[in-house]
């Protein structure tokens, strides 16, 4: 396919800020400075969909389609779809469901098996692993509930008097609102986050109703509303302005060769390590935002959906196993988000042949040692009431997948092509398949994976051994 040539102002205009550095003028030229992770993807060519282009920074060498003109890599039946109320996802029927409560209460105790009875030596269940697990999850457990604080401004925001100065206009700055979005995504992989990425805030994905339950009620909800300009969150209701129209979708990696560990404990290390991070970006960025003069509410799990939003920030596609597939980091990633009124221009949602890929692949249902995960085609609504019917998707079974081995899995991260870093075959197929929009994935080349040994579990002491030189913060040179 013949490459287009084609400028970053352009490039930011057609596809929004997407990945791209902004232009010459003003500040707009050292935006190049800011962005070694944003240089401008290499264009392939165009599609009846899109543009077809590739950026080892941001992609991983893969070959992404950026769709436009409002199209999205998934399908969905408007008379069906709804939003969902967090009162039924897995999380919140812990607290109240009668049926959860009891499977809860039959279950193995994990830690007491593993830590106490097994004094701390069992392999991959051991002492040294627990604490590293505990620290990675102390922020999120602990600390993460207050920092997703949303209706108020204070800190450095307020003691450098941001919050006078009324809302911020780029082109103050001889900036245009593309090379702002810019320096937004910026600021978020510079305040930690991964991925970053600007969608419009579709409704569907908010919650209807926020869980909030007391001790006389635990099913207890408050609803949301959409309003005209009231932003405020009392006891019984939130009020969410319409205005509020954007979000900033953050991706957290997760350390590879802990999550190569699972079902070991330093996965769920890896996990919580995500989830403190989570925590701690989102509302560093909110208060980005709120410095500009603009309302921002930042949410971990809470508030909306983050797969759907991520995927229409151009994170990623969904995958077999429920979850979101990032092209630079596969599956292994935790999510957040920022909404906001800030006039952000919206990314591009991308394509690079996960559905494909994915109706023939199975190792992650193969792996699912709960079951989980289907072997089945796409459908529309899903066998628990913790799955939101209206989406054709793979649906998953929260409630065993939460119950194994004490919420400490991510058997199906670790097995998954998209997964491995630098996957050089994986690359190559998806390129032709999504080049040639073949419909099938080769199986012969993921049982050639398997039988070179990626996707097997690596034993807590080769991690240890590692001594910190292949974390996530030295992951490029992976």
């Amino acid at each position: 396919m013949s490459e287009i040539g084609m400028d970053r102002r352009r490039f930011l205009t057609v596809l929004g800020s997407g990945s791209a550095v902004a232009g010459a003028g003003g500040l707009g030229g050292t935006a190049m400075a800011l962005g070694g992770l944003f240089a401008t993807p290499r264009v392939l060519g165009a599609t009846d969909r899109g543009v077809l282009v590739e950026s080892k920074a941001e992609y991983g060498g893969f070959v992404v389609e950026k769709l436009t003109s409002g199209r999205f890599p998934y399908e969905v039946d408007p008379g069906v779809l709804a939003p969902m109320r967090e009162v039924d996802n897995v999380f919140s029927r812990n607290g109240w469901d009668p049926a959860r409560l009891a499977e809860l209460a039959s279950a193995e105790n994990v830690t007491a098996r593993n830590l106490v009875e097994g004094e701390g030596r069992l392999p991959n269940q051991t002492r040294l692993d627990y604490a590293l697990y505990a620290a990675a999850w102390r922020h999120a457990s602990m600390g993460g509930s207050r920092d997703y604080e949303w209706d108020g401004i204070g800190g450095q925001v307020r003691g450098a008097g941001l919050d006078r100065m009324g809302p911020w206009n780029p082109s103050e700055l001889g900036m245009s609102w593309e090379e702002a979005t810019l320096a937004t995504r910026h600021a978020a992989l510079f305040l930690g986050a991964s991925l970053a990425g600007v969608a419009e805030m579709n409704p569907l994905w908010l919650y209807r109703d926020i869980y909030s339950p007391t001790s006389e009620n635990r099913e207890r909800t408050i609803t949301v509303h959409r309003t005209e300009d009231r932003f405020e969150r009392t006891d019984d209701a939130w009020y969410i302005p319409e205005s509020m129209n954007r979000v900033v979708a953050l991706a957290f990696e997760e350390d590879f060769y802990g999550i190569s560990n699972s079902p070991g404990r330093l996965a769920s290390a890896a996990t919580g390590n995500g989830y403190s991070r989570m925590a701690v970006t989102s509302s560093q960025v909110a208060d980005f935002i709120r410095g500009l003069g603009y309302r921002a509410l930042p949410a971990g799990n809470g508030v909306g959906l983050s797969i759907p939003i991520a995927i229409d920030a151009g994170l990623g596609q969904l995958g077999r196993m429920g979850l979101l597939v990032t092209p630079k980091y596969g599956p292994r990633v935790r999510l957040a988000k920022v909404i906001t009124d800030m006039p952000l221009v919206p990314d591009s949602p991308i394509d690079f042949g996960v559905t494909e890929f994915c109706e023939a692949c199975m190792l992650c249902a193969d792996d699912c040692p709960s079951e989980s995960v289907t072997k089945g085609p796409q459908t529309w609504e899903g066998n628990s009431v913790s799955n939101n019917p209206g989406t054709l998707k793979w649906y998953t079974e929260p409630e065993g997948c939460y119950d194994f081995n004490g919420f400490s899995c991510s058997n199906c991260k670790r097995v998954c092509p998209f997964n491995k870093p630098n996957n050089s075959w994986l690359h190559r197929m998806i390129r032709g398949m999504i080049e040639g929009r073949l419909v099938t994935a080769d199986k012969a080349m993921v049982k050639l994976d398997q039988a070179s040994g990626y996707g097997k579990q690596t034993d807590d002491t080769e991690f240890w051994s590692l001594d910190g030189s292949q974390s996530i913060t030295a992951r490029e040179k992976m």
